[in-house]
């Protein structure tokens, strides 16, 4: 086989070190790629849940009730709840 040595390329060690920047400025070139998209991304994603916020009913327009309605709903107790109530208490051993 015939193989060349790197000698006999001729590739100088200012070639090499040219070579070595250029590795190096595309490296950190993909990488601030990389972050720039992954913080749009999530920007994105931000701005997609606060429209979702803004799209649903404000907590003014919500409709609660009145305590008029609240006081009208409420239903007397019953006789027999109230005896059970009333009636005393067995004691009980719980472990």
């Amino acid at each position: 086989m015939n193989t060349r040595s790197l000698a006999a390329l001729r590739i100088s060690p200012l070639h090499m070190q040219q070579g070595l920047f250029a590795s190096l400025a595309l490296m950190i070139t993909l990488i601030v790629v990389q972050q720039f998209a992954h913080w749009n991304q999530t920007h994105e994603i931000t701005q997609q849940i606060q429209r979702s916020y803004h799209h649903s009913a404000p907590f003014a327009e919500a409709s609660a009730l009145k305590a008029t309605d609240v006081a009208l709903s409420l239903q007397p107790v019953d006789e027999a709840a109230a005896a059970v109530e009333q009636a005393p208490r067995q004691e009980s051993w719980v472990f």
